[in-house]
């Protein structure tokens, strides 16, 4: 397996009201093409933190991120846009859907520079949102929408990227069972179809089924935890 994700030595800490908390100290982390991560800690552990540098959104203060064999931290400002827009595929939280776009046009928006031909982008944002079980939701607007359809329009817009990476944060916190077992089983598709390689942060134990490896931070750097499933 070719390695994708090499993180040496990363210091992150941050101060609120004059102190000064470590949340990453010289954490170590490498990571091959086609390998599901899962991440697992107590809340401020560092894994958004983490997930935030490896998307070339956040610095540490010392340390090295190199993804396909480049290093970011030394990349300018155009250049980490396109890594950005390129290479990375973001799963947050809270979504980020933009309200006056219907959950098509949040997806196309998500890959347009990507795919510059209508009728392929067409062609793939239809295929991804029905991917994750929202063909009839396609000219829906995000309030039209419960919370975990919201979810899954944030998914398919960031796998229709067809990303070398992919960073989830919680990707299935607002889903039923049966649902986060269909997401799952998609992210796994496209991890075995296209080589993606997944950071998963989450505390749900159920998805340690599907993961290569599952990691916990503590302390600042990652310690290796027991699957309890068969990954691949």
């Amino acid at each position: 397996m070719s390695k994708v994700v090499s993180i040496k030595g990363l210091h992150k800490s941050f101060e609120t009201g004059g102190e000064v908390t470590r949340v990453l100290t010289g954490l170590d982390l490498v990571a091959g093409k086609g390998e599901m991560i899962m991440i697992m800690g107590p809340s401020g552990s560092g894994k958004t933190t983490l997930l935030n540098m490896l998307g070339g959104i956040d610095r540490p203060e010392k340390g090295r991120i190199r993804v396909g064999g480049v290093d970011i931290l030394k990349l300018d400002k155009a250049s980490l846009n396109a890594y950005r827009r390129d290479s990375v595929g973001f799963i947050f939280q809270f979504y980020n859907l933009l309200p006056t776009l219907s959950a098509r046009e949040n997806v196309e928006l998500g890959i347009e520079m990507l795919v510059p031909d209508r009728a392929e982008l067409t062609e793939r944002t239809e295929r991804y949102l029905g991917l994750v079980d929202l063909a009839d939701k396609m000219e829906n607007f995000p309030q039209e929408l419960s919370a975990g359809q919201q979810q899954r329009v944030a998914i398919a817009r960031a796998l229709a990227k067809e990303p070398m990476i992919v960073l989830a944060d919680e990707p299935t916190g607002n889903l039923d069972e049966e649902r986060e077992q269909a997401i799952m089983e998609l992210m796994k598709s496209l991890q075995d179809e296209l080589g993606t390689t997944f950071f998963i942060v989450s505390h749900n134990q159920r998805l340690k089924k599907f993961m290569d490896r599952t990691l916990e931070l503590r302390g600042g750097t990652l310690v290796d935890m027991p699957n309890g499933g068969g990954g691949r």
